[in-house]
């Protein structure tokens, strides 16, 4: 009977601690991500039926937004795990655009006030 090196010295089919080790880095990697996603999400529509609209409330929305997206790049788009370059050169354009996004508000708040009196 030949045994190939999948199926160790003795022949069995068991894989051993490999295969458990295998598994919790893979829950690790999927499950975890996904929990801490899942709960900031709860936590904004905690936030959203509870707590009356305003400024305040909308730069909490603003930050768990911006956090879920760089959780999501850093773990979904694989991030973390590339060269310090690769992060920066997606990480500091997307900082320049949520930049651009606040002074888009302030503007277009500043210029609203001042066309309608509001």
């Amino acid at each position: 009977m030949e045994h190939s090196a999948a199926h160790g010295p003795s022949g069995d089919h068991s894989h051993g601690g490999d295969h458990l080790e295998a598994h919790g880095s893979v829950f690790k990697r999927i499950w975890v991500p996904f929990f801490i996603l899942f709960g900031l999400t709860a936590l904004e529509f905690l936030i959203a039926f509870t707590m009356p609209s305003g400024l305040l409330r909308t730069i909490i929305f603003l930050f768990l937004t911006v956090l879920k997206a760089f959780y999501i790049i850093a773990y979904f788009m694989h991030m973390k795990f590339e060269r310090i370059g690769l992060v920066y050169s997606v990480g500091i354009p997307f900082l320049f655009v949520v930049y651009l996004v606040i002074l888009l508000l302030v503007e277009g708040g500043y210029i609203y006030n001042n066309t309608y009196g509001g």
